[in-house]
């Protein structure tokens, strides 16, 4: 007789199986990769937000203050966004209404960074 999981693999060719499964593995490669990029967009964000206060520092000029706002509410949203991925700490529909809220005003920022005019 052979035995389960020889067998399992024997049929990989024919009913393709997920092989992870065969030998009890779970590892989830999409959310490992979710929290990996989850990760990268916030220490970017970051790093635009140092760079525009570093400019702002540079040149007074109002419009990048803006742009540096936004940048700090979008590290902001992606921070609480992994927290509720993670953790769950809060109700979805919560997180939603923030998020929606966080992007509204990251959309009105740059906006106000691009019309108002320098003086």
């Amino acid at each position: 007789m052979i035995p389960y999981y020889l067998s399992q693999i024997l049929s990989i060719g024919f009913s393709q199986p997920n092989l992870l499964s065969i030998f009890s593995i779970q590892i989830e490669p999409i959310g490992v990769t979710q929290k990996l990029i989850y990760v990268l967009i916030g220490i970017f964000s970051i790093l635009l937000l140092l760079l525009s206060i570093s400019s702002y520092k540079k040149t007074g000029l109002r419009s990048i203050l803006y742009a540096a706002c936004a940048f700090g509410l979008f590290s902001i949203s992606i921070f609480i966004e992994a927290l509720e991925e993670s953790y769950n700490l809060l109700g979805s529909v919560l997180i939603d209404f923030i998020g929606a809220l966080i992007t509204l005003v990251i959309l009105i920022l740059f906006f106000l960074a691009i019309v108002k005019k320098s003086k």
